[in-house]
């Protein structure tokens, strides 16, 4: 199926320790990407794979949800099971604070307690934008529960490009006017200079960023982006890191690329890949290419192949 990022998925739901949480699911053994991988019927894949594969996790960013991946989750769980959850304050996951407040610590936990609640040992971790920055986080802190490492479109630290400024009249904005208020401002202001790539998403960009941004709070919405805004670089730390990484960015993603050259420079086990034709969503803008590359590190990773 084509990645479109705007259909609606229907979530699987848990209470745990620390509030509700929801999340998209597809279970290993659906059809292989065309293209993709060829030469391997999937009963062929999963059966000579079998339990030794870990799942696949998928963390969004900022202003994300669990349904950026709604296009390409069905193609990567050829054989091993896709997990893509809402981060707390946004989706349909916890709309208010945990017990350690608005903070990554907290963030850690709630992937963390997931993990367990879905009686998940080990995974693939891949994470987007701010979600990459919590998934690292995620695997300072429980290097064991992690087999390899995906970033996308993501960095160590808060890019510089980006303004505290332009976050604070949003944050303002949200809460005199609500999210849907904050969301058709940004859109209006949006479409006055839309770049090339954005432009090739025609009205479905607008469509993606409509529901994912009314689905968060002006609460969720400004505690989020305060804790983005207040968090320290991790590149010192990046040294130990030791699995596997694959960072992905798009080439015309200008506020992340210095990113991605931090974690090829630092990161031991590392491989870099700059995805042409793609601004900060490649799953979305480049679909065909980033599956390739995130197919062929899991590939080299698991035991059969």
């Amino acid at each position: 199926m084509p990645a479109s990022g705007i259909d609606e998925s229907e979530p699987r739901r848990a209470r745990l320790a620390d509030g509700d949480v929801a999340w998209l699911e597809e279970p290993a053994g659906c059809p292989a990407p065309e293209g993709v991988g060829a030469g391997r019927g999937p009963d062929e894949v999963e059966g000579a794979l079998g339990s030794d594969v870990p799942p696949l996790v998928l963390v969004h960013g900022f202003m994300g949800h669990r349904d950026d991946f709604i296009g390409v989750a069905p193609r990567l769980a050829r054989n091993r099971r896709v997990i893509a959850p809402d981060l707390r304050g946004h989706g349909d996951s916890d709309a208010g604070p945990g017990p350690l407040g608005w903070s990554f610590e907290q963030l850690v936990k709630d992937l963390l307690d997931l993990l367990d609640h879905l009686e998940i040992e080990r995974c693939d971790l891949l994470g987007h934008s701010m979600g990459g920055m919590l998934t690292l986080r995620f695997a300072l802190a429980h290097p064991e529960r992690i087999r390899s490492l995906l970033f996308m479109c993501t960095a160590p630290e808060r890019p510089a490009t980006l303004a505290r400024e332009g976050f604070e009249r949003g944050a303002e904005l949200a809460e005199a006017r609500g999210m849907a208020g904050l969301q058709e401002i940004m859109e209006r202001v949006g479409r006055l200079d839309v770049s090339e790539t954005i432009a090739a998403w025609g009205e479905r960009y607008w469509a993606h960023h409509r529901r994912r941004l009314r689905a968060m709070t002006p609460a969720s919405f400004r505690g989020i982006g305060t804790m983005f805004f207040d968090s320290t670089s991790l590149v010192d730390r990046l040294p130990g890191i030791d699995v596997p990484v694959q960072v992905m960015v798009g080439e015309f993603d200008e506020d992340w690329l210095p990113g991605a050259d931090l974690f090829e420079a630092h990161l031991p086990r590392v491989e870099r890949t700059t995805i042409p034709q793609a601004e900060h969503h490649p799953h979305q803008e480049n679909p065909q290419r980033w599956l390739e590359i995130v197919t062929g590190h899991l590939e080299g990773l698991d035991p059969a192949t």
